[in-house]
């Protein structure tokens, strides 16, 4: 695994089963493979400062490339009318329901 500490990740499987998860971590002194079993009748002993590393720099997928900020400003809209529309049902039906109690 030279050169694969960093954000990358293998995956053996044995057919349609995954049989276990290869990654690396770069260390001050040395670099380390972790190997974590996915078989159900493994005993599993995990490195957990290697393991809590890994999951905290993400998932085995790419990184997602950045959303452009028309995108954002879209869905920042769409969420402002959304919570307008729940706002005017609201006072609708409950208008509606005080009308009916009266």
């Amino acid at each position: 695994m030279t050169n694969a500490a960093g954000d990358h990740a293998l995956l053996v499987r044995e057919g349609e089963t995954t049989r276990a998860l290869l990654t690396g971590e770069r260390g001050d002194e040395r670099d380390r493979v972790v190997v974590i079993p996915l078989d159900e009748d493994v005993e599993m002993r995990v490195d957990g400062d290697a393991l809590a590393v890994w999951l905290a720099r993400g998932s085995v997928a790419p990184a997602p490339s950045a959303i452009p900020g028309w995108a954002s400003a879209i869905g920042f809209v769409l969420v402002l009318a959304l919570v307008a529309f729940a706002v005017l049902g609201s006072v609708t039906f409950f208008s509606w329901l005080l009308e009916l109690a009266t």
